[in-house]
């Protein structure tokens, strides 16, 4: 991905921080990023990617989950079995499928919704990453995330999350 995307990617994260002033700055420094406000979040087109993991801590065993919505209408759903791994690291493997999934089916517009708040703020960059397995999947998520157009990862409250969750027990089970 060339830099002028990367950009523009990073500046669609922040969007609701920066001014006009501050993204016309950063326009005169390198010229890299046109119309920044055209490719800004637009929510009629984008979808919803709702992700979650669960685990047996005493069978070792973890599965993840998720789905993409357009408005009301379910545009594919995942529950996977991820084996033995950390809760953390179950959260981190449902979003990688989830923004894999969305990158496959060619969807580049997506508000993305997790109930692992620690997970949410690691990628809006709000905390560091210093697990070395985390700084690994972190990584995947951010560069995967590169690759979509407009894209932004929120915490959901878990009652707003019921159907991601009923598929990462799903996965328990595959």
């Amino acid at each position: 991905m060339n830099n002028e995307k990367k950009l523009a990617s990073i500046l669609n994260r922040f969007r609701d921080s920066l001014s006009s002033k501050e993204i016309d700055l950063i326009d005169s420094l390198g010229g890299a990023v046109e119309n920044v406000n055209d490719s800004w979040h637009d929510t009629a087109t984008s979808c919803h990617l709702f992700t979650d993991g669960a685990s047996q801590l005493d069978k070792n065993n973890a599965g993840i989950g998720g789905l993409l919505k357009k408005g009301n209408k379910t545009l594919f759903t995942f529950a996977e079995n991820v084996g033995d791994c950390t809760n953390n690291e179950e959260e981190y493997l449902a979003l990688i499928r989830g923004i894999e999934l969305c990158i496959e089916n060619k969807i580049d517009n997506v508000d993305i919704f997790c109930d692992s708040e620690l997970i949410v703020r690691q990628v809006n960059g709000d905390y560091k990453v210093k697990n070395e397995r985390m700084i690994k999947l972190h990584a995947r998520v951010v560069d995967l995330c590169l690759m979509l157009k407009v894209w932004s990862v929120s915490h959901v409250m878990r009652e707003k999350n019921t159907e991601a969750d009923h598929l990462s027990k799903e996965g328990l089970e595959k």
